[in-house]
């Protein structure tokens, strides 16, 4: 039994309130079902939106599973009791607690997963690297790792999150993976030069400014007199 089957079962009521509203005996009744499919719409409304979530998730590969087991808890009662005529109150907040439980339970899934598979991606994109890239090339590079961090950041996402975060890590992984990683002096220096209180020509030796110019990187650094 999936969100859509309980979602038809719904809609099967919905026509039974309709039938039973054209007789005034039935008007109550009809409007009672009417109201509790509503509710029970709504619930599986999130509970949808979540699942189209998990889809995508588990459609990647190095992401850990996602149980959607939990899909059937609940439902097949709230299927017999439907199929069996008006299902009383009692059916149908039994079910809607039952969908709320399921939609918990798949979103802390969500949570966990997003959270490691997010800050494992990042932990392999040699960031460091953009740095190293042309001063043309390292905003649109900086844009995209930010961008990854704050998606990483979201506690439960939706489809649009996973979609952008796949399409912005493939991006920035194909930027940096032609580009050589730093070596561990020239990375040290471009990072103490970013750094406050700037450095002054005075701090740097005639080997450091060689080291850059020898990396390429001397482009990237902008030589000033202080008060101009």
């Amino acid at each position: 039994m999936t969100p859509t089957s309980v979602f038809d079962k719904a809609q099967a009521l919905q026509s039974r309130a309709n039938a039973l509203a054209a007789g005034e005996a039935g008007q109550k009744e009809a409007e009672r079902v009417a109201h509790r499919v509503e509710e029970t719409r709504a619930l599986l409304a999130e509970l949808r939106q979540a699942l189209t979530v998990a889809r995508s998730m588990r459609a990647i590969d190095d992401a850990d599973p996602i149980d959607l087991s939990i899909l059937d808890d609940g439902y097949r009662n709230f299927s017999k009791y439907a199929a069996a005529g008006s299902p009383s109150d009692l059916v149908f907040t039994t079910a809607k607690r039952k969908i709320r439980a399921v939609a918990d339970q798949l979103g802390l899934q969500l949570q966990q997963i997003w959270s490691g598979w997010t800050s494992a991606r990042m932990s392999v994109l040699p960031v460091l690297r953009i740095i190293l890239l042309p001063s043309e090339e390292q905003g649109a590079a900086r844009e995209r790792r930010d961008e990854l961090a704050k998606l990483a950041r979201v506690k439960v996402p939706s489809a649009t999150d996973v979609t952008l975060f796949l399409r912005n890590y493939d991006l920035l992984k194909e930027t940096l993976d032609g580009t050589p990683d730093p070596p561990e002096e020239v990375l040290s220096l471009l990072q103490r030069l970013g750094e406050r209180p700037s450095l002054t020509l005075h701090d740097l030796t005639d080997a450091q400014i060689a080291l850059l110019r020898d990396a390429q990187v001397a482009n990237q650094i902008e030589v000033r007199r202080r008060g101009m």
